[in-house]
C-alpha cells in the first residue's frame, strides 16, 4: 500500500511538472477587482472648458479610504486664480458609475515625484502598502491605470510587469550637450533606487499602483515623466521600458504633517 501511495504521489508530481498551474494568472484575476475598487482618475474640472473634465493621470486610495496617492507632476500648478480649473478625482460609486469629488493637497515630494491628496465624500476601498525593500529583480508584479488617458475609455487597465532591474533613478548622459535640467538636478541632489519594468506603460498610467499580484499590496508608484526624463534623456526615441518609484517613499510621505 505504501509503495502504491508513493507511486501515485510521484505520478501526480510529474503531471504538475508537465502541466504547471499558473498561480500568477489565477491569483491576479482574484486581485484585480480589489485593486480596481481603489483606483481613481486624477484630473481637472471647469464648467466652461471643452471637455469639462481633463484626465491628468491615475491615483489610488490608501489609509483611511479618503487619501489618494499619485505623481506630483500629474497635478496642475496651483495659481490661486478663481477661474483656474479645479483639481478633482473620479471614483467608482456603489452603482459602478464614476463620481467626481473635490480634493485638497495634503503633501508632496518633488524629489520622488509623489503627492498625497484627501478627497471629499465617504471613504472607499483602500489599498495596503507593502514592503518595497523586499522586491527583487525577477519578481512578477502588476500595475493598473488609464493608459493613453481617456482614449481607451475610463476603465482601469491592468498589465503584468517583470522587475527587470532595481537601479538608480538618474543616469548620467554621455555628453554635457545632452544633459537636461531635470537630469542635472537629479545628479546634484543625489539619486535613489527605482524599479525598472519590462512592461509598456503610457503617460495616463502615471501615479498608478505597482502591486503584488497575490496580495494586492502596493510596492511602487508608476512614473512616466520624471524618471524617463533623467534616465532616457540621451535617447532620441522613447523606449518601451517603464519605471516605478518604490512604495517606501509613499510611506515617508504619509508620515509627514500636512503641507497646506
Amino acid at each position: 500500500m505504501k509503495r502504491r501511495e508513493a507511486f501515485m504521489a510521484a505520478a501526480l508530481g510529474l503531471v504538475a511538472l508537465v502541466h504547471p498551474v499558473s498561480s500568477f494568472g489565477s491569483t491576479l484575476a482574484d486581485t484585480v477587482p480589489r485593486v480596481k475598487a481603489a483606483i481613481v482618475i486624477v484630473g481637472t474640472y471647469k464648467a466652461t472648458d471643452n471637455p469639462r473634465f481633463q484626465l491628468r493621470g491615475t491615483g489610488f486610495v490608501v489609509g483611511d479610504g479618503s487619501q489618494v496617492v499619485t505623481n506630483a507632476h500629474v497635478l496642475p500648478e496651483s495659481t490661486g486664480l478663481s477661474e483656474a480649473p479645479a483639481l478633482v478625482v473620479q471614483v467608482r460609486g456603489a452603482d459602478g458609475r464614476w463620481q467626481m469629488r473635490g480634493v485638497e493637497r495634503l503633501a508632496h515630494s518633488d524629489e520622488y515625484d509623489l503627492a498625497l491628496l484627501r478627497m471629499e465624500g465617504p471613504a472607499v476601498a483602500a489599498l495596503s502598502l507593502g514592503d518595497s525593500t523586499r522586491v527583487r529583480e525577477g519578481d512578477e508584479l502588476a500595475f493598473t491605470g488609464f493608459p493613453i488617458g481617456g482614449v481607451l475609455g475610463y476603465s482601469p487597465v491592468t498589465h503584468r510587469a517583470l522587475v527587470s532591474s532595481i537601479t538608480e533613478a538618474a543616469l548620467p548622459s554621455p555628453s554635457a550637450r545632452q544633459l537636461q535640467g531635470r537630469a542635472v538636478r537629479g545628479l546634484r541632489n543625489g539619486t535613489f533606487q527605482i524599479f525598472q519594468l519590462d512592461a509598456t506603460a503610457y503617460p495616463g498610467n502615471s501615479g498608478g499602483p505597482l502591486f503584488n499580484p497575490q496580495t494586492g499590496e502596493v510596492v511602487g508608484v508608476m512614473n512616466m515623466v520624471l524618471i524617463k526624463g533623467t534616465r532616457e534623456s540621451a535617447l532620441s526615441q522613447p523606449s518601451g521600458i517603464s519605471y516605478a518609484i518604490p512604495a517606501v517613499h509613499v510611506k515617508e510621505l504619509l508620515a509627514r504633517p500636512a503641507q497646506r
